[in-house]
């Protein structure tokens, strides 16, 4: 009882950390001591609670003294409590005594206060501004072409994409209705979220008007479907409208010329399309070099409803005229982000003068808890990830530093050698990679994926050749309900035929779906290496309590412990689980529940939302399979019974 005792202020202790970079002293590349200090306290308006949150700082003379801090702002820092918080400089001008900082806050209360600390004044401390680390999606466009990790890119007629000295230009340099040049972002955004761009017109052609440009968010599918989207037209930019448009209503261009922009040609400024809800319906807002344009500001009504709530991709467009005039030129864009929005932005204050560097050892209000739970010796903590585009090297280390040691990642054969990297850093940062296999029928293959034979095949060839190979193989499938005899026996065959492809280099982990009630998994075993005993599925069951976990799996972890097997015990969690205390409890409950059970190997997690897309894709081809059910996964029910009789014979 001591021992249970001490475990669990072990783990509550842990659950005080922020799901941020971990680090008790500032990291200054360089060495050196900062001299100074000042306390930021951060005010929560809208009545919502912010979960890593971008605030912006401005800072002048009245709040800041640059002749303390370096010369382009590189040594400051800031933190909470004892982790240091993620930020990018925007702009920092010692000369006009100006700058704008946007500093990553972990958590915010709603109506709440939080304290932050900023640190300055060290002349060997490196720059850690970081636009990447700190937004949804961030691009200054510094490499020799276009992000693909990042962006769509398309252009038709006479339109050109360029990348040069940090620049990205959509050029049409000819005239004709069709010229266009686009890019998209590979990301989708949830509503309350904004576009900001730093970015300038260059016109070439004889028509002064030069090229048409847009910017905002449009339908991931069909960006014709929902759009919200600010265009500028015509000479310096004079006629700007939004053009607003869902599956319910279409509110084209509209209002016009209300924003005043009225940049001269080859003249670089900031606008900014905000996207939110209020109320319960969409509203839009405009903004220029950081200040907001309140007569661009439209509210969709019930019998108005034009602005989409639907999840949406960021979107930059330059295009000709469609009178074929010689409204020649191109859109040029310094830096873009993507950050979340809410209508009423905290408020800051910062301390009016500087004192003696201290190190910040109190908060206005305790952050929330994070997943973080000690993973004991041998055990595993897995995530399945669909997508490795909101996963960069830093929040490979935060997965990491949270607990988690295994990533079950989405592969296949078009994607396999863009994954290299991600399987490398998460091997540095001692973490399993299995190459997770989704089940498509072959019938859909060319339509949404390839068949999961090419998928295990492109592994096998991967790991001969890479030098970050996949750990294990993950096949990931959920219960088939329909012609359970003919799915599973497919399901048998295909799980014999990968065992015999990987010449058994590789091990296997399979689901075990929701709705398995009871077979002799014994059987099954000499098949795979570890079963994950999911506990959610694609109709919208999911348990999210111990107890109910425990005992909707104690059947199979019975079946599973009898054949001397290792099981994970697959749960559901929502996209905030790196702020989620629930989701932190119930992976520390199994873990203390099962701490003695010998087929326990450990836990994993999948975002529900996440899963739930990749099942509706999985659904859409039952219709095209011979097989039904067979597009979605695994059932053991007749599947182990044929296994049984097939050793029999």
């Amino acid at each position: 009882m001591i021992q249970k005792n001490v475990l669990y202020v072990l783990v509550s202790l842990l659950f005080l950390s922020v799901f941020v970079q971990n680090c008790a002293a500032l990291s200054s590349s360089g060495g050196g001591e900062w001299n100074y200090s000042e306390d930021i306290t951060i005010s929560e308006k809208s009545g919502q609670k912010l979960v890593n949150y971008q605030v912006l700082l401005i800072l002048d003379s009245s709040n800041f003294d640059f002749s303390k801090a370096e010369a382009a702002g590189e040594d400051i820092r800031f933190t909470s409590g004892d982790t240091q918080l993620k930020y990018w400089i925007e702009e920092w001008n010692p000369q006009k005594e100006n700058a704008r900082v946007w500093v990553k806050v972990p958590y915010i209360p709603a109506n709440g206060n939080v304290k932050i600390k900023m640190f300055y004044g060290n002349s060997l401390a490196g720059d850690m501004s970081s636009g990447t680390s700190t937004f949804e999606l961030f691009d200054d466009f510094n490499g020799f072409n276009v992000n693909f990790g990042k962006w769509d890119q398309f252009y038709t007629g006479g339109g050109e994409i360029d990348l040069t000295n940090g620049m990205l230009k959509l050029i049409v340099p000819k005239f004709h209705p069709e010229d266009v040049s686009q890019i998209k972002s590979d990301d989708d955004f949830p509503v309350n979220s904004m576009l900001v761009v730093k970015r300038k017109k260059v016109t070439t052609g004889e028509d002064s008007r030069g090229p048409i440009i847009q910017q905002g968010f449009v339908d991931p599918r069909n960006e014709n479907r929902n759009q919200v989207i600010v265009s500028t037209e015509l000479e310096n930019e004079t006629d700007v409208s939004w053009i607003l448009k869902n599956d319910k209503s279409d509110a084209r261009y509209i209002p016009r010329d209300l924003a005043a922009l009225n940049v001269p040609e080859d003249t670089w400024y900031t606008t900014g399309v905000a996207w939110y809800v209020e109320d319960e319906l969409g509203r839009v807002a405009f903004f220029k070099d950081g200040e907001r344009v309140s007569k661009m500001d439209i509210a969709s009504t019930e019998e108005q409803n034009y602005v989409p709530l639907e999840d949406m991709k960021a979107y930059l467009f330059a295009s000709t005229y469609s009178d074929n005039s010689k409204n020649l030129g191109y859109a040029a864009f310094d830096y873009v982000y993507v950050r979340k929005f809410v209508p009423d932005e905290p408020d800051v204050i910062m301390a009016a003068t500087a004192a003696p560097a201290e190190q910040d050892d109190s908060q206005i209000t305790p952050v929330p808890v994070k997943i973080n739970i000690t993973t004991p010796d041998g055990k595993i903590n897995a995530i399945k990830i669909f997508d490795t585009a909101d996963y960069n090297d830093s929040t490979i280390v935060d997965l990491k530093d949270s607990g988690l040691n295994m990533i079950m990642l989405r592969v296949d054969p078009g994607n396999i050698w863009n994954l290299e990297r991600f399987v490398k850093t998460a091997h540095e940062n001692e973490m399993q990679v299995y190459a997770m296999v989704l089940n498509v029928p072959e019938e859909a293959a060319e339509e949404n994926s390839s068949s999961m034979m090419e998928t295990v095949d492109a592994i096998v060839d991967y790991n001969k050749k890479s030098l970050a190979g996949f750990d294990g193989i993950s096949i990931a499938l959920n219960p088939c309900d329909q012609d359970v005899e003919g799915a599973c026996e497919n399901n048998l065959m295909l799980v014999q035929e990968i065992r015999e492809n990987t010449n058994s280099t590789l091990p296997i982990a399979v689901d075990v779906p929701f709705s398995y009630e009871k077979s002799a998994i014994g059987e099954f075993s000499d098949y795979v290496e570890l079963f994950v005993i999911l506990t959610y599925d694609a109709e919208g069951n999911s348990l999210d309590s111990t107890a109910d976990i425990v005992d909707s799996v104690a059947a199979k972890m019975g079946e599973i412990r009898a054949a001397g097997g290792d099981a994970l015990i697959g749960i559901a969690i929502g996209d905030d689980f790196m702020v989620n205390e629930s989701a932190s409890e119930l992976l520390e409950g199994l873990q203390v529940y099962y701490a003695e059970d010998s087929a326990f190997t450990g836990t994993e997690i999948v975002v529900y939302s996440e899963y739930l897309n990749y099942a509706e894709v999985s659904d859409a081809n039952e219709e095209s399979s011979p097989i039904p059910g067979f597009g979605i996964v695994l059932s053991f029910v007749v599947l182990l019974a044929l296994a049984f009789i097939a050793r029999k014979r």
